[in-house]
């Protein structure tokens, strides 16, 4: 048998407890869980770029797609963030950790019981602080887009199954915060525990028919170090 946690974020105070099973814990996350968020993508564009995000748009280069509006070449990356953001409204959210035991099919732990660990609201847990966009001098392209979502429970990808079942301290659960471009606030975009990110399996997402293009820089010397220049909103042709 192998072990490792699972963690469920809900709306609700009332977690799966006593006689929980795998799919109780999926159907809950997915019911009464975070649904919102949205696809960001963040181009950094060649240095020197005399273009403007107008010319883009108007040449169907920047699209409702997504992708990269001045194509891709084997000697430049250009594409530097590819994410699904979740928006976790932390003030209205109660988080269950999970032990969850079960033979291994591959890669994948196949749950077999599970023990409810610890319950409590996310607003109670601590935080910590990441700097989510781009911290490099430069010229930059965002794309973003709003969607639906449905999650499954949260694991631990880089700690995976254990022989030994795993020592939990809630102490160890932070609430990461970053700024998000010009937001005014600090946003949550995600959780970690003892310092590994939380990851929450996308189980389907429902895009909106429209994304938006923002063109941007950065100059750390300069205040604002971040400066936006265009924002466009595009839809389907």
């Amino acid at each position: 048998m192998l072990h490792s946690l699972a963690f469920l974020l809900t709306r609700v105070q009332e977690l799966p407890e006593e006689g929980v099973d795998w799919q109780a814990l999926v159907a809950a996350q997915g019911h009464q869980g975070p649904d919102r968020g949205r696809g960001l993508r963040l181009f950094r564009m060649p240095d020197q770029w005399q273009g403007s995000l107008d010319e883009l748009v108007a040449n169907s280069c920047a699209t409702i797609a997504g992708e990269d509006p001045l194509g891709s070449a084997p000697e430049r990356r250009s594409l530097i963030c590819d994410a699904v953001v979740t928006q976790f409204d932390v003030p209205s959210l109660w988080i269950g950790v999970y032990a969850v035991r079960g033979p291994a099919e591959g890669s994948w732990l196949q749950v077999q019981q599970v023990e409810l660990l610890d319950r409590f609201p996310l607003a109670e847990a601590a935080n910590e602080t990441c700097w989510f966009y781009p911290t490099d001098n430069g010229s930059y392209l965002c794309w973003e887009n709003q969607t639906g979502l449905t999650l499954a429970p949260g694991w631990l990808p880089e700690q995976g199954g254990q022989e030994l079942p795993i020592a939990y301290d809630r102490g160890e659960v932070h609430v990461l915060w970053s700024l998000m471009a010009d937001d005014q606030a600090l946003t949550c975009v995600g959780l970690t525990y003892q310092r590994r990110r939380i990851e929450w399996p996308l189980l389907e997402r429902s895009p909106a028919p429209s994304a938006t293009w923002t063109s941007f820089e950065v100059d750390t010397m300069a205040d604002p170090s971040y400066v936006e220049r265009a924002r466009i909103s595009v839809f389907p042709q």
